[in-house]
C-alpha cells in the first residue's frame, strides 16, 4: 500500500502525519518529489495524474479522492472505525467535499504555499 499525495504545504503533510497516527498498518508515503513517482506513474493512466488528489496505490489499483481514504480508513485503530460510517454517503458528495477541501487548503496551511496550487 502506496500513499501518494501531491503537494508539499503544511496541510498536506500535517494530513499525511494526521493519517499515520489514525492508521494501524505502516503508511508509506511517496510525494510527488520523489523517485518512486515517477515509476507508478508510469503504471497507470495518464489522466489519472492530472486530477489533483490523494491517490492510493493497493496492487495494480489505484484510489483516488475520498476512494483513497476510505480505503485507508479499512485499516484504522478501532477507536477511529466510527468515522468510517461518513462514507456512507454518496462518492460524489464525497468527492466534492474533497475537492473543496484540496481547492482551499492554502488558507487551513497558515499561508504556506503549495506547490500544486
Amino acid at each position: 500500500m502506496q500513499v501518494i499525495i501531491d503537494g508539499n504545504c503544511r496541510f498536506c503533510l500535517g494530513s499525511t502525519k494526521l493519517l499515520r497516527r489514525m492508521l494501524a498498518v505502516q503508511l508509506h508515503v511517496i510525494t510527488q518529489y520523489d523517485l518512486e513517482y515517477l515509476d507508478i506513474q508510469n503504471r497507470f493512466n495518464p489522466s489519472d495524474w492530472a486530477v489533483d488528489s490523494i491517490k492510493l496505490v493497493v496492487g495494480d489499483q489505484l484510489f483516488m479522492k475520498s476512494k483513497a481514504i476510505s480505503a485507508l480508513m479499512v485499516g484504522a485503530h478501532w477507536y477511529f472505525q466510527p468515522i468510517r460510517m461518513v462514507f456512507l454517503l454518496p462518492t460524489s458528495l464525497l468527492d466534492n467535499l474533497y475537492d473543496f477541501i484540496a481547492k482551499n487548503r492554502y488558507l487551513w496551511g497558515k499561508g504556506d504555499n503549495c506547490e500544486v496550487i
